[in-house]
């Protein structure tokens, strides 16, 4: 079953990257410009380190060029711009039985809902929030959504201006939410949990999003809170993006002791010179989700992605449409601490969340 699921991904991406057919693969945009706050991680590291620079990659099957945000002031957290490339063949594992139907959620039909903004934003158990629809939202029309959780203390407007889903790929298919947490000093964690869930019926009562395609990403310490979601609610994602993870203290990376309410497909990114949270934490969090799935130790590469900047594999043998993907990466952003959300991230979860 996994080496045909393996087959026919990599059949399909090989036709995906010669006609293009996934949106992010004609938009020339990146992630969003740098921007200042406090240290993702309260205690692991001091001042930050600024600076400025530019890098240019090219891999197979799409190339990824952007310039390096320095971190501004004490733990300013930088970020990148910049445009991935798409995977090629082999590049990802999913269906081999076609896509799943929309489920619409009970806020289609609904006219003329709350989006909030940054600067007015919606509230919910404490948490704030807002949304972004597309320029043509059909209200009877069920979307995909992707959720981003920002890093600790930096604004709510952090992850769209930050995060490059507003600057790359199909957003105009997509519904696009970003929250904030109730105390931004500490960022987010597992104690956040509980607000999940009515976080996510007050957007699917009031949006029309199909619940079949809800997806979550993170960095930093919104990196964390996405990956402890692909397990305690895994019953609503489709896949998780948690990048720059650390150990969180109070909810240990246990697979055969945790329980899931099912199982998500994961990327997981970290820098192989993370000198802000350490290199430990990302392998934790993939080893995690690769006993979830049931994965094999083997990997391959996913095409687009093999450049030091991203280095992104794809492991065998997962549970079929769970496979667990896991980036280490080079791109030496947030003031060349190797911490962050790389460039190459908005484009590779575009594209193969595009796929689901």
């Amino acid at each position: 079953m996994t080496n045909k699921l393996t087959i026919a991904r990599a059949t399909l991406f090989a036709a995906l990257a010669g006609s293009c057919a996934l949106s992010a693969c004609s938009d020339d945009g990146g992630g969003g410009a740098s921007s200042s706050g406090n240290d993702p991680h309260p205690g692991t590291g001091g001042a930050a380190v600024s600076g400025s620079g530019s890098s240019t990659t090219t891999g197979d099957g799409g190339a990824s060029a952007g310039s390096t945000g320095g971190a501004g002031g004490e733990g300013g957290e930088g970020a990148t711009s910049g445009s991935g490339g798409s995977p090629g063949a082999g590049g990802s594992g999913g269906s081999t039985g076609g896509k799943v139907p929309p489920q619409p959620s009970t806020g289609c039909n609904k006219a003329n809902p709350q989006t909030g903004s940054a600067q007015s934003p919606l509230t919910v158990s404490g948490h704030q929030y807002y949304v972004k629809l597309p320029t043509d939202y059909d209200a009877s029309k069920p979307y995909p959504v992707m959720i981003m959780f920002n890093p600790t203390g930096n604004p709510i407007s952090w992850a769209e201006q930050n995060a490059g889903f507003e600057a790359t790929g199909p957003k105009e298919a997509w519904i696009r939410v970003y929250p904030h947490p109730a105390n931004s000093g500490s960022g987010w964690g597992a104690n956040d949990v509980s607000f999940f869930q009515p976080f996510y019926e007050e957007i699917t009562g009031n949006f029309c999003i199909d619940e079949a395609r809800v997806f979550a990403a993170g960095e930093s310490s919104g990196g964390d809170f996405s990956s402890i979601l692909g397990c305690e609610h895994a019953n609503k994602l489709r896949a998780v993006g948690p990048c720059a993870t650390k150990n969180v203290p109070n909810y240990p990376l246990n697979a055969s002791t945790r329980e899931c309410t099912g199982q998500v497909t994961a990327v997981v990114i970290h820098g192989e010179r993370d000198s802000v949270v350490g290199t430990e934490n990302g392998p934790k969090t993939r080893d995690f989700y690769t006993a979830l799935n049931h994965c094999q130790a083997s990997t391959t590469p996913v095409e687009g992605y093999t450049d030091d900047l991203s280095n992104c594999v794809m492991y065998q043998g997962c549970d079929e449409d769970r496979p667990v993907y896991w980036c280490e990466h080079g791109d030496p952003n947030y003031g060349n601490t190797n911490h962050g959300w790389p460039a190459f991230a908005p484009k590779l979860l575009w594209s193969l969340f595009s796929t689901y």
